[in-house]
């Protein structure tokens, strides 16, 4: 082991002396003390002098007048398809919730919230067995929008999962 350890060394020691060399064509490196005395000191501008006389009025220069922006050009269309707002995302006039809806128990262990009625969209929460929940859509629909009052989560669950409460 103490081998291995020792050639392994005398390996990176002449590689580093070997592979270390300065190049012979690079400029030598100068003294720091001597650079910072060969570098001229730039002194800041001095400021324009005031007049200190009592009258004396600072009258701002008028700013240029500015043309109106020219009108754009309509943006051409990207290549793709159309874009969409996401379901989480999307203006909640299109479903309209109503608060006399009907209220349901969950009856699965856990279940997913969705952001829309679909197991390819994204869960916003979970609820679990025994919450009640107010369904805002059609009870016989596959999917129904429910709002948990309690947690504030309002998504799409599937029916099958849920029962009438008592």
């Amino acid at each position: 082991m103490t081998k291995l350890v020792l050639n392994t060394l005398i390996v990176l020691f002449l590689t580093m002396l070997i592979a270390g060399r300065p190049d012979p064509n690079a400029p030598a490196p100068q003294d720091s003390a001597a650079m910072a005395t060969a570098l001229p000191l730039i002194a800041p501008a001095p400021e324009p002098a005031t007049p200190q006389t009592p009258d004396a009025r600072i009258i701002p220069a008028a700013a240029p007048a500015s043309d109106p922006a020219p009108p754009t050009a309509p943006q051409p269309r990207m290549p793709g398809p159309a874009l969409r707002p996401s379901p989480e995302h999307r203006a909640t006039d299109q479903v309209q919730p109503q608060d006399t809806g009907a209220i349901f128990t969950v009856t699965a262990n856990r279940l997913n919230v969705r952001a829309g009625p679909s197991t390819q969209d994204g869960v916003l929460g979970q609820i679990t067995r025994g919450e009640d929940v107010l369904v805002l859509s059609d009870p016989a629909a596959p999917w129904v929008r429910i709002r948990v009052e309690g947690d504030g989560i309002e998504g799409w669950v599937a029916r099958s999962l849920l029962r009438p409460a008592r």
